[in-house]
Order: structure tokens, then C-alpha cells, then sequence
């Protein structure tokens, strides 16, 4: 069924045009005269992405490069240009390893330039000859490169090449491709000679193969006495934990997997020309943001059969799913789009991981565009939870930190499907495919996420909570918080939009009858846990009022978090006693502070009333222990409280500022708001 849909999906793309040629990064040109003299001191860097340079249209060999010692045409790494090693000192204690790869390198080197000279026989175009002299005159290693350290090397630095550039600096390089200008002309972009010679060389090597096929039913296309493909190619590239060359998504390379004397693929017999569709169909969703989600260490395509369109909006959505965007979704989800198509057309989605050589299946979903777009509508409804801070794309846009896939941006939007996972760990290079697996299927196909995620979640926020305080459910995370998680050397957590919003969507979806619904803002309601969380969050601000916003050290959230959203009948003993001591040093500051005690004492009234009561003028009866729903709903209830009471503060200082406040109205208002909050408010 998959291999039979990428086929389809080839031919609808028409991505089968010109097969001899496929998009590759090629980082350094060399410049040639016409008598192939180095024009300079050293090569050129091509414009595009940081460190792999621009792709181009590049000539590409049908045969497979498995056995090595296998060439591309114009345009190679070091081992085929220059006939060196990536890496000279890898194996160089193991005399066998050693001698195997200075055999293949030898062997890709002398291939590389034996279509130069083939080439050049045929054509007999002067730039290739100035390529010929180019190679005379550099063997060995050429004056712009060089295996070393850097020229100030650091403690332990390891060796590598470096490369002079045109300008004459020296730069380290790691597995970039080169090719070749002569007389400013890059001969990658030939298109009067070199393309079409390599159009001919291509089916030339296709046209052997099949004469070298043995015949059979094509099991994709129906096809009778077609070729089959003995291994199937092109490797794919671009997914984890694969070989650098790629891997094969149908591979008999084992006798264990192969039955009645059938060798290699032809035990699940596939044609040459459905294996060229089906590899190029895969190829081309894995180069394209529309098409494809890098999640941990799998990859996820998707496609809809006839809406070209709907896969960018499924990417963004899940990828980039900016506020305006979700909000705009939610209210007209079917804007621009045909309901009466979507009924009918296919979405269809893979996710794909890597074991070396080969590629693994990790799941498959067929459904109706409509169908998906609905449980998207209904994912992000079911996100949808306050904010505390303030969560802009321009509040975000400056903050940085590390990831799994290098410096990004964390200012990634905080329903992002990435951002969401990373709430249950440390750090992003811990995530699990199966945790990104479970929510992206949340996502499209209206699935509840496992409870067992609640657990990672909570942990991690109790450790958060106690070392950095209430800074990290802010969304965007303060700027002090930040410096202060960056001078700890700790890698910075996701927002509290991104780990409250999960946690709202796993209890919700895991719902017993008995449970409250969670609300996106906070909420009257009886259970226990989740107002014992707004009565922490007020302590929490009560707290800070009595010490003037000046608190030095820890406050209750860091000291006591862990053990009132987990045993709060004991934590919240104490707390009930702090909070009395605080109410009575409040009530002290004149008449104003005894308007905020007493406006604060109310507050906490109305929630202490929902619990009970021993005997009058006691505390209220906490529960002794709480479950992990009932932790989540505990966070829950402390986060949207803190949230309520920064929107109020928000709204007073909104409104004195705009002058809509008149003096004698300003005690009100700020009473109205109970007069406290988690940062200084002046």
C-alpha cells in the first residue's frame, strides 16, 4: 500500500522528469584558467545553508554506491576530488580497516576522474581538459588544504582539514562536496554539453540494467514480465540514524529474510521504473518543509493525494503554529478549503526511522483530509490554555538556545508539536520517538496521549519550580530567568504555555467520570487538587507582598511545590500558618494594607471553603495524598491562578496608564485585583 501510493504520488508531482539529476549541496568551487591553473590563492564558497553551501542540480549515477568505490560525476567530496581521506587518522591502529578504506578511497578517486576522461573523449570540451591538467598538478594534497589543528589550537583539539578560501582565510571543513568553474563557467550548469552527455550516461546505465533484470510481476503496478529491480535505488537520504549514503526502505541483504531461492529484493518482486517512482516519491517528501516533520530521531511525510496544498498547512500547523494562526483556524477551519473535496480526497502520513542501512516503518495513517483536518481543530482546541506573560512571536524572537539539531530559536511557538514534547524532558537530545509519536497522532488522528507522559512532565516542573522559581511558567521565559537557568549551566526549559497545555490535553482526553473538565482559564469547581494549586499560587503572592517584592532566597512555591501538589495535607499545615503571619504584616501598612489583607483573606476564604473543616476556627482538612491526574490538576489550578493574577495586574496597569482610572477610582481597582502579584508591580 505505501510503495504503491509513493508511486502514484510520483507521477501525480511529476517527479519523474529528469532522473539523471537530483538537488545537492555543494559547498566549495574550485575556479580554473582554461589550462587549469588555480585562479587565486583558494576556492570559493557557494552561497546557502551554514556549512553545506548551495544546492544544485546535480549529476547522479543509477548504480548503487553500497560496495563503494563508486563516484559521482562533477561533483564529490575530498575522497573523489582529491583522493583523501575525511578522515586520516580513523582506524589507523587496525591495519585491516585501515588498508579497506585507503582501497575504496583509492577506488572512488581513480572513478571520479575516470568520467572526467570519459567524458572529455566524448565531448571534448576544453574545460574538462583544463579539469585533466588541474588533476596533473595537484597530486597529493594541494596548497589550499591542510590535516591539523587550527593555527591557535585549544586545549584537546582534535585534527581536521582546514581550506584557504578565495579571500585568503582558513576555515575547517567537514564533508563538503566540491565541483568546478573554468573561465567562470560552472560546468554543473552546462546545459549545452556536460547535461545532456550525462542524459545519455544515465540511460545508457538503466538500459543495462534491465538487460540484466530477470523478468517477473511487478508487485506495485500489476505489470507482467517487467525488469525487477535487484536492490532498489536511489537510497534514501535525510532520515535518522541512517548511513550517510542512505538507507532502503525494502532490503533483503540476509539470508534470513529471503525464502524459496529468491535472492535480494526479488523476494517482493518491484519493477525498475515503480522502484525509480517509489525512491524519488520518498526522496523528494523528505527535502520538502510541506511535505515533512523532523521529530527526534524519526521523520514523519505526509501528503494528501490531490490538495498540493494541504500538506504546508499541515506542516505549519504542527511545525509553526503561530497565535494568530490558531486563533484564525479555530474560528473558520475550513477557510479556502472545498469541504466537499476534503470528504472525499486522501491524506495520508508515514513516520519513518533509521537502523543503518536500512529504514523502518514506525507508523502508517490513511484517512480523509477532512477527517484530519478536524482532529487538528480539535487538537489545538484542546491546548488552548491561558498564558502567564507575554506570549508574542516579537517577545520571543531574540531568545536562543541549544537543541538536538543545533542552535534554534525558542522562540518556536509554544503549541509547536517539538516544544510540547520537550516539556517531559531535560534536554531535547533525550526525546523519545515514541513520546513525538503519541502526539503527533494526537494531532491527526484525535487519539489520547498515554497518561505515562504526566509523570515526566510533573517531574520536570517540580525541579524547574524549585531551582528557578515561578520565572519558568512564564511565556516567553523572563530575561532573568534565563540568565539565571544560562548561569547554571542548565539547558532552558520550555515555556509553561507548552507544558500546561499538555497536561490539559492528557487529563482531558483521559477523563474519568468522576474528574472535572479542565477549563483553559482558571475555574470554580470542587475538586480538591486543583484548588489546592490556586490556593498555593496565592500564597505564593501573598508571600511576596509581605516582603515588598524583595524576597530574598526561596519562597514557598521553591520550598514547598513538590510536597503540597503531592502530599498536601503536611505542606499545606505549614503553609496555612505562614500565610496567617503574612496576612498580619500586611494588615499593618495603614489603611491600604489592611484593604489588601482583608481582600486576600476573602480570596483564600472561598477556596479554604471548598475543603472540610474539623471545628470552626480551624484549618481546613487537606487531603492526605494525590494521585498523578490529580498532580496534574493541582499544577493546572496553581498555573491559571498565577495567570489571573498577572492578567489583573496586567488590566490596572493598562488602565492607569491610559488614564481611564481616576484617582479616587485607582485603591478600587487595584483592591478589585487584590493588590498583589508574583513580580514588583511598580
Amino acid at each position: 500500500m505505501l510503495l504503491k501510493l509513493l508511486y502514484d504520488f510520483a507521477h501525480s508531482r511529476k517527479l519523474l522528469g529528469d532522473l539523471a539529476f537530483a538537488p545537492k549541496a555543494v559547498r566549495w568551487i574550485i575556479p580554473l584558467d582554461n589550462e587549469g591553473n588555480l585562479i587565486g590563492s583558494g576556492l570559493q564558497e557557494s552561497t546557502g545553508d551554514k556549512n553545506r553551501g548551495k544546492e544544485y542540480s546535480a549529476p547522479q549515477t543509477s548504480q548503487s554506491k553500497n560496495a563503494g568505490g563508486i563516484a559521482e560525476f562533477l561533483a564529490d567530496n575530498l575522497i573523489g576530488i582529491f583522493g583523501l581521506d575525511t578522515n586520516p587518522e580513523k582506524d589507523k591502529n587496525n591495519d585491516k580497516k585501515r588498508e579497506d578504506r585507503d582501497t575504496n578511497n583509492a577506488a572512488k578517486y581513480e572513478d571520479f576522474w575516470r568520467q572526467i576522461q570519459q567524458a572529455f573523449d566524448d565531448t571534448q570540451l576544453p574545460a574538462l581538459s583544463a579539469m585533466l591538467q588541474f588533476r596533473k598538478r595537484t597530486q597529493g594534497i594541494p596548497p589550499f588544504l591542510r590535516w591539523g589543528v587550527s593555527q591557535e589550537p585549544k586545549p584537546g583539539e582534535k585534527p581536521n582539514w582546514w581550506l584557504t578560501t578565495a579571500s585568503g582565510n582558513e576555515t575547517k571543513i567537514g564533508p563538503d562536496n566540491f565541483t568546478f568553474q573554468v573561465n567562470g563557467h560552472l560546468l554543473l550548469d552546462d546545459e549545452a554539453t556536460l547535461r545532456p552527455y550525462w542524459r545519455r550516461v544515465y540511460q545508457k546505465e538503466i538500459e543495462t540494467a534491465k538487460t540484466k533484470a530477470r523478468p517477473g510481476i511487478c508487485l506495485i503496478t500489476g505489470n507482467g514480465n517487467a525488469p525487477i529491480a535487484a536492490t532498489h535505488t536511489p537510497k534514501i537520504q535525510g532520515i535518522p540514524n541512517t548511513q550517510s549514503f542512505g538507507a532502503a526502505i525494502v532490503s533483503f541483504d540476509k539470508s534470513a529474510f529471503a525464502s524459496y531461492g529468491f535472492d535480494q529484493s526479488h523476494n517482493a518482486p518491484v519493477s525498475m521504473k515503480a522502484v525509480s517512482a517509489y525512491c524519488n516519491a520518498l526522496k523528494f517528501l523528505l527535502t520538502q518543509n510541506d511535505h515533512n516533520l523532523r521529530i527526534g530521531q524519526t521523520s514523519v511525510c505526509f501528503w494528501a493525494r490531490e490538495a498540493k496544498e494541504a500538506s504546508s498547512f499541515f506542516a505549519k500547523m504542527l511545525n509553526r503554529p503561530d497565535p494568530a494562526s490558531v486563533s484564525v483556524f479555530l474560528k473558520s477551519p475550513w477557510t479556502g478549503i472545498d469541504r466537499e473535496q476534503a470528504r472525499h480526497d486522501q491524506f495520508y502520513s508515514v513516520t519513518l526511522s533509521g537502523n543503518a542501512g536500512r529504514i523502518v516503518v514506525r507508523h502508517w495513517m490513511q484517512t480523509t483530509l477532512e477527517a484530519a483536518r478536524e482532529h487538528l481543530r480539535s487538537w489545538f482546541d484542546d491546548l488552548d490554555i491561558v498564558t502567564y506573560g507575554n506570549a508574542t512571536p516579537q517577545a520571543n524572537r531574540k531568545q536562543k538556545t541549544k537543541t538536538d539539531n543545533g542552535e534554534a530559536d525558542i522562540g518556536m511557538p509554544p503549541l509547536a508539536l517539538y516544544r510540547l514534547a520537550c516539556t517531559t524532558v531535560r534536554e531535547a537530545k533525550d526525546l523519545q520517538a515514541e513520546t513525538l509519536g503519541q502526539l503527533y497522532r494526537a494531532s491527526l488522528e484525535g487519539i489520547a496521549p498515554s497518561q505515562m507522559l504526566l509523570r515526566p512532565i510533573l517531574n520536570r516542573l517540580d525541579a524547574d519550580l524549585c531551582r528557578f522559581g515561578v520565572g519558568i511558567l512564564e511565556t516567553p521565559i523572563s530575561g532573568k530567568t534565563i540568565r539565571a537557568i544560562s548561569d547554571s549551566n542548565t539547558p532552558i526549559p520550555p515555556p509553561g504555555q507548552s507544558r500546561m497545555a499538555l497536561l490539559r490535553i492528557i487529563l482531558n482526553r483521559n477523563i474519568k467520570e468522576e474528574e472535572p473538565m479542565i477549563e483553559p482559564t482558571v475555574f470554580e469547581t470542587s475538586d480538591p487538587a486543583y484548588n489546592c494549586g490556586r490556593l498555593l499560587a496565592i500564597f505564593d503572592d501573598l508571600q511576596m507582598q509581605a516582603h515588598d517584592y524583595k524576597l530574598e532566597g526561596a519562597g514557598v512555591v521553591e520550598r514547598y511545590y513538590g510536597s503540597a501538589s503531592s502530599a498536601p495535607n503536611s505542606a499545606f499545615g505549614i503553609l496555612w500558618r505562614l500565610h496567617q503571619h503574612h496576612l498580619r504584616k500586611i494588615s499593618r501598612n495603614g489603611d491600604s494594607g489592611k484593604r489588601a489583607a482583608e481582600a486576600i483573606k476573602r480570596r483564600i476564604g472561598d477556596i479554604a471553603a471548598l475543603f472540610p473543616q474539623p471545628a470552626p476556627n480551624l484549618p481546613p482538612q487537606f487531603p492526605r495524598t494525590f494521585s498523578l491526574q490529580e498532580q496534574g490538576r493541582f499544577a493546572l489550578g496553581f498555573y491559571q491562578q498565577m495567570a489571573a493574577r498577572r492578567a489583573a495586574i496586567d488590566e490596572y496597569r493598562r488602565k492607569k496608564n491610559s488614564g481611564e482610572l481616576k484617582p479616587e477610582e485607582m485603591d478600587a481597582e487595584l483592591e478589585l485585583a487584590d493588590d498583589v502579584q508574583t513580580t514588583n508591580p511598580t
